[in-house]
């Protein structure tokens, strides 16, 4: 495989699964767009397990932001990514305002405990994926008003989730104010000396809440032309229904399986709701 834009979607295939099989529901002049895009997140969010201290994050996110910028085009040209995304966001003129809106989310994940209270980790979800769902709706050449909330929802389900392994690289993606209402720090989560009962209840309050969120963004009216920068919410809604059945136990095995099947997402997109 030699064209340098299927070797992007081929490391979606791999490591952002569901955001590519949402993607092959776009029209086939499309799809490459939206892996270009979702490259470029796909580049964020794999900074933080990738380097050991902060700063070397930091440097990296500013070398984004310095793309984005424009004052790294030499650079840039020679990047698999880098390059394809400047040339996206000149054709579609998207905004640059929003790719640094993304990065300057990525921040946090350059924290410890980034998430104080569940306000800010909404917002964390809204400005990294929700507003990544906003870019890929323009270049799919729809607007959402739904697209920062439902993006959002598949943020944070993501990071539920996610919560075994986050707190195995020493990262709690919880809200500290969540934790504290059950009588939890975020230390002791942390050290793994946590009551796992009063944790495991955590997450499933917090996977109430996103479900509840999710549902209310459901019902704004959705351009079929967004639907594939969408789909991601419908693969969301199944996995906190998975975790719902298992009581908000994330360590369970079972909360990663079934991954949604792609039929899930042919009847979404076929019907045109999410």
């Amino acid at each position: 495989m030699s064209d340098p834009l299927a070797l992007l979607g081929e490391s979606l295939r791999r490591d952002d699964h569901d955001r590519y099989v949402s993607s092959m529901f776009a029209a086939p002049d499309r799809r490459a767009d939206l892996w270009v895009l979702y490259a470029f997140n796909l580049e964020l969010a794999q900074i933080r397990p990738q380097v050991r201290e902060p700063l070397a994050g930091m440097i990296r996110l500013q070398w984004w932001r310095d793309v984005i910028a424009g004052t790294r085009a030499g650079e840039a040209s020679r990047h698999p990514v880098a390059g394809p995304l400047v040339q996206l966001i000149g054709r579609c003129q998207l905004p640059l305002t929003e790719f640094q809106r993304i990065i300057d989310a990525r921040e946090r994940d350059l924290d410890a405990i980034p998430f104080a209270d569940r306000q800010a980790w909404v917002d964390y979800g809204r400005d990294s994926a929700g507003t990544l769902a906003s870019l890929a709706c323009r270049v799919l050449g729809a607007g959402c008003d739904a697209a920062p909330d439902l993006g959002a929802a598949w943020a944070l389900t993501g990071l539920l989730r996610s919560v075994p392994f986050h707190v195995g690289q020493n990262w709690l993606t919880l809200p500290r104010d969540a934790l504290q209402a059950a009588g939890l720090d975020a230390e002791t989560v942390l050290a793994a000396q946590a009551d796992k009962a009063r944790l495991v209840g955590v997450v499933k309050n917090l996977a109430d809440e996103t479900r509840q969120f999710m549902d209310r963004a459901r019902r704004a009216k959705v351009d079929r032309r967004a639907l594939p920068a969408l789909l991601p919410a419908v693969a969301a809604r199944a996995y906190l229904a998975r975790i719902a059945s298992l009581g908000g136990d994330v360590f369970d095995s079972r909360s990663f399986r079934p991954r949604p099947m792609p039929l899930r997402l042919a009847w979404a997109s076929m019907m045109g709701r999410l």
